[in-house]
């Protein structure tokens, strides 16, 4: 019979416990190097992609995510590490995971043919017509997942399907969709390998060209940052010294003053300004501080 790629074996992984472990590591690298080529192909879907999330966020809409087991946990790292990174708000992040926080540990299956939940998970989600949800499933066939997207799709939420497998209800129903179209596992259906690195790094691609539209990304710099502790602290003053050209003693009282918020310690130590002069000049252009350098 015919398989998804997904749950295909793949024959040159065959044999591999007879060989030396470097042997099968540089295999097991070789096959995600391939996969990640995947999102290469994809760039113009991805594109597309991150134009809507980028509508979404310069507006003020939401961001959701929504998926299953391995899928979803990409999806979810991405959520969690969109704030921190690039200072999307929290509270316009929403994650849609089958079976809840408390499916976490155990990443029992059963959760992910929940349609029902999928349905219920969205409408208490709060998300609508202004905002974006970002389905994944590698299978593009997960009933929780597809719940969602349709659920979706009648809110008026536009929509983001990724999936490994061409030509599957995830894509079809999706009002972008990506197809990242990876080779068969080393381990054949164990997703997490390479249908999840292609998973990862289209969603990196996404946010980090969406970060750099907002102005969120500047000369190399996560500049949307909040330093709240010592490590994001010396980032943030090392950040303001290249961006400013001041001095280290200069970046650490700018910071202190701003409350740890780069951009606004930036603007004051350019424009020679205040907090909340900063922070009104900054409100004016969108948050974004290239203008200013």
């Amino acid at each position: 019979m015919t398989l998804p790629t997904t749950e295909d074996r793949d024959p040159q992984s065959i044999g591999l416990s007879a060989k030396p472990d470097e042997e099968v590591l540089a295999h097991i690298l070789q096959r995600q190097i391939v996969a990640l080529e995947a999102a290469r192909d994809a760039m113009p879907q991805i594109a597309g992609a991150a134009a809507a999330l980028h509508a979404a966020a310069a507006s003020g809409g939401k961001i959701g995510y929504a998926g299953a087991g391995s899928a979803g946990l990409t999806a979810l790292t991405d959520c969690l590490e969109l704030p921190g990174t690039f200072g999307f708000p929290a509270d316009r992040m929403r994650i849609l995971y089958a079976g809840g926080a408390k499916n976490l540990m155990t990443l029992a299956g059963v959760h992910e043919d929940d349609s029902e939940a999928g349905l219920k998970d969205f409408q208490e989600s709060g998300l609508g017509s202004r905002d974006v949800l970002i389905a994944v499933s590698a299978s593009g066939t997960t009933p929780y997942t597809l719940s969602a997207v349709q659920a979706a799709n009648d809110a008026g939420t536009e929509t983001i399907g990724i999936a490994n497998n061409a030509d599957t209800p995830l894509l079809r129903e999706a009002t972008h969709a990506v197809l990242l179209k990876t080779p068969a596992e080393v381990i054949a259906g164990s997703t997490r390998l390479g249908a999840a690195s292609a998973q990862k790094a289209a969603l990196n691609m996404m946010s980090t060209l969406v970060a750099l539209r907002l102005g969120h990304a500047v000369r190399g710099h996560m500049v949307n940052l909040v330093a709240d502790n010592e490590k994001l602290r010396l980032r943030a003053q090392r950040i303001l010294q290249d961006l400013t050209g001041c001095t280290p003693d200069d970046a650490a009282i700018a910071l202190q003053s701003a409350g740890g918020r780069v951009k606004t310690a930036a603007l004051m130590l350019l424009k020679n300004l205040d907090v909340d002069t900063a922070d009104s000049t900054l409100e004016l252009h969108d948050g974004n501080l290239r203008p200013f350098l």
